[in-house]
């Protein structure tokens, strides 16, 4: 079954690259297409993380002047504190785990993202190995075979080979960018300031760490690394923006006609109010 998944991206990422043109652009532009396309699909499987870490967060955020009381009340005695902040959740039915189990539909996307990744590994094969390798996978459309070894110059990159400067550094720097504009919407407030200082490690060794593997693996792969990353925060952007909406309208009291909100019977109470003040005072209303 996984081999299966690898081989279908391998024939459609090859495929893209036959209808293209067979030029070392087709090439760049099959893996950015590609990669547009798989992370739109698996982003029915990201939504209810995010709607839970965003919700999670509000909640949170709610919480914290409470949670500031209760360190300082507790501030010698973290045990007292830990179980006094497990009581206001109990009382508040607040789950502060919440978003780990959101968490869990992000790790169903992995292995679809991770055959992708393979996919493209196999399709720039350099070695005589790795061609052989290869044709197993082109073997239902052996017209493809004719394509291989696909051209792996683009610029004055080898798309089969490393690059130690320029792509690593676009990987680190998106890889940044996509983790500071999902880091935005979801940590508001964080209650936990122990998380809070383990969200900024992780927003500065996770670049640091795709920048250094990018400068271990083909340069074709960085590309995928780069695309995905814009990708993902044109998607962490339209999806952050809906959720606001969402929760704006759920925020927004419901319109009553004027039957329901009782507006008739306060025009109906002025106007004998009215009547009665015309009455004192000796006057006849007309009408």
């Amino acid at each position: 079954m996984w081999n299966t998944l690898i081989q279908g991206f391998v024939l459609a990422l090859i495929g893209l690259y036959n209808f293209l043109g067979r030029s070392p652009w087709s090439m760049v532009l099959s893996i950015s297409i590609l990669t547009i396309v798989v992370r739109l699909l698996t982003v029915p499987l990201t939504l209810p993380s995010q709607r839970a870490m965003k919700k999670n967060a509000k909640q949170m955020q709610e919480l914290q002047p409470e949670i500031d009381k209760l360190k300082k009340k507790f501030k010698n005695d973290s045990q007292k504190l830990q179980q006094a902040q497990l009581e206001l959740y109990q009382e508040r039915g607040i789950n502060p785990l919440s978003s780990m189990t959101g968490c869990l539909w992000m790790l169903i996307q992995l292995p679809i993202i991770w055959a992708f990744y393979q996919s493209i590994s196999r399709a720039l094969a350099y070695q005589p190995g790795e061609m052989l390798v290869l044709s197993q996978y082109l073997s239902p459309v052996p017209s493809f075979l004719s394509l291989v070894p696909l051209p792996s110059h683009w610029l004055w990159f080898n798309l089969a080979r490393p690059d130690l400067i320029v792509l690593p550094l676009l990987v680190a720097g998106t890889t940044w960018l996509q983790q500071k504009l999902g880091s935005a919407a979801t940590q508001v407030a964080a209650a936990d300031g122990q998380a809070a200082q383990m969200s900024q490690s992780m927003l500065i060794t996770m670049p640091l760490m795709f920048g250094y593997l990018a400068m271990q693996m083909p340069a074709g792969l960085s590309i995928y690394f780069i695309v995905s990353n814009v990708t993902s925060m044109g998607i962490q952007w339209l999806t952050n923006r809906w959720l606001n909406t969402g929760a704006e309208e759920e925020g927004k009291p419901a319109r009553r006609s004027a039957s329901s909100n009782g507006s008739g019977t306060d025009e109906r109470e002025k106007d004998s109010g009215r009547g009665t003040t015309y009455r004192k005072r000796g006057y006849r209303r007309k009408g």
